[in-house]
């Protein structure tokens, strides 16, 4: 009796000490998945504060595109229009000198 008793007890500590190993293991794995968790919850924000800092410097590059292609446009139609004027000034001066010639010499000019 003695002897199963013994027996007994050292498959109970046996058992007690699996027990406890186990309970180590599930707690090294827990601390690891809480672990990699936070890991994965730092890399996620700071990804995000990446695209939103490439964002933020992406509407800055194009708003100044946006802005430059603008000033350009402004420039050609400012020129367009200096080029118009001087176009119709041009023409304007033709039209006087043309007055001035002599009748004939105008139905020349008309009929080319």
């Amino acid at each position: 009796m003695n002897q199963a008793l013994d027996k007994l007890e050292a498959t109970v500590y046996l058992l007690a000490q699996k027990f406890e190993t186990q309970l180590g293991e599930n707690r090294r794995l827990q601390d690891e998945i809480r672990s990699l968790k936070e890991t994965q919850e730092r890399t996620e924000q700071q990804h995000q504060v990446a695209i939103d800092e490439l964002s933020e410097a992406l509407l800055v590059q194009v708003t100044k595109l946006k802005n430059d292609l603008q000033t350009k446009i402004d420039s050609l139609l400012a020129e367009n229009q200096q080029y118009r004027s001087q176009l119709e000034q041009n023409a304007s001066q033709i039209r006087n000198m043309l007055a001035r010639l002599p009748a004939e010499r105008r139905r020349e000019g008309e009929q080319e």
